[in-house]
């Protein structure tokens, strides 16, 4: 795993002085192939569109499309990506990278919280972390993790016949209140693109602790733009959060298919 918070500090002062990636403007993103069609705009309001009614927005153990499409307005991760397909600021306000592809360094936006006015902790970051990639984590559970498995290709612990990490991800540490360190075992160029996927959006904690979180009947707490105001046998409206710090103005409304 990680080294200590002393190496650490060493490690991030290092990549300042001696240089690191920072930000990519979105003219230099080149998104995976299967990451753009995240980024397809919403529907108007009151359009209606048709999805299925067995979505369970809980987007880190899902692969149903029509359950990755609403979670990618009610969650959000620490980036996102545009209508072109281009990486983004979202939770995270501003990132660096360093030099052989294996650190990214995130600061958290500091107006971030959720739709109960939570603040979107480095702390809360780290959690939601290691649910999808410590099985040891008391929010990892039973669930499957279908796209960390298909983008990072292992949970943390498994090796290989010659005893090396299986992981493309070595760990995640909060470095301060305002930032995260990612570390990877090699380089993943796709790590923006594979951040930005809706099952690595961020949720609630204590949302998650309950039991059937993400179905009809479960209390779900916004990342993201939009609030489910209401869910029932006709189909699903979205709503404005109020505490997101990027505001938006329209309702989105889904209709079961």
């Amino acid at each position: 795993m990680m080294k200590k918070h002393l190496l650490l500090t060493i490690l991030i002062f290092l990549l300042v002085l001696t240089g690191c990636q920072p930000q990519q403007d979105a003219s230099d993103s080149t998104p995976s192939p299967d990451s753009t069609s995240q980024a397809e705009s919403s529907p108007e309001q009151g359009e209606g569109m048709a999805i299925s009614s067995a979505i369970v927005l809980d987007p880190a153990t899902t692969e149903d499309t029509d359950s990755l499409l609403v979670s990618k307005y009610i969650y959000e991760g620490l980036v996102t990506l545009d209508e072109s397909g281009n990486v983004q600021p979202a939770i995270a306000s501003s990132w660096i990278v360093s030099d052989d592809q294996l650190d990214y360094i995130f600061e958290i936006r500091p107006n971030a919280t959720f739709s109960d006015g939570t603040p979107i902790t480095t702390d809360i970051i780290v959690d939601n972390f290691n649910r999808w990639f410590d099985p040891q984590s008391p929010l990892h559970g039973d669930g499957n993790y279908p796209t960390w498995l298909e983008k990072f290709l292992a949970f943390n612990g498994e090796r290989d016949a010659d005893d090396r990490a299986v992981s493309l991800v070595d760990g995640i540490q909060k470095v301060d209140v305002n930032t995260v360190l990612i570390h990877l075992t090699r380089p993943v160029p796709e790590m923006l693109e594979y951040l930005a996927h809706p099952a690595f959006a961020i949720l609630h904690p204590d949302a998650l602790s309950s039991s059937g979180y993400g179905t009809q009947d479960s209390t779900i707490i916004s990342s993201g733009a939009y609030i489910v105001s209401n869910w029932d046998d006709s189909g699903l409206t979205l709503s404005p959060n109020p505490n997101y710090w990027n505001p938006v103005t329209d309702e989105i409304n889904f209709v079961w298919k």
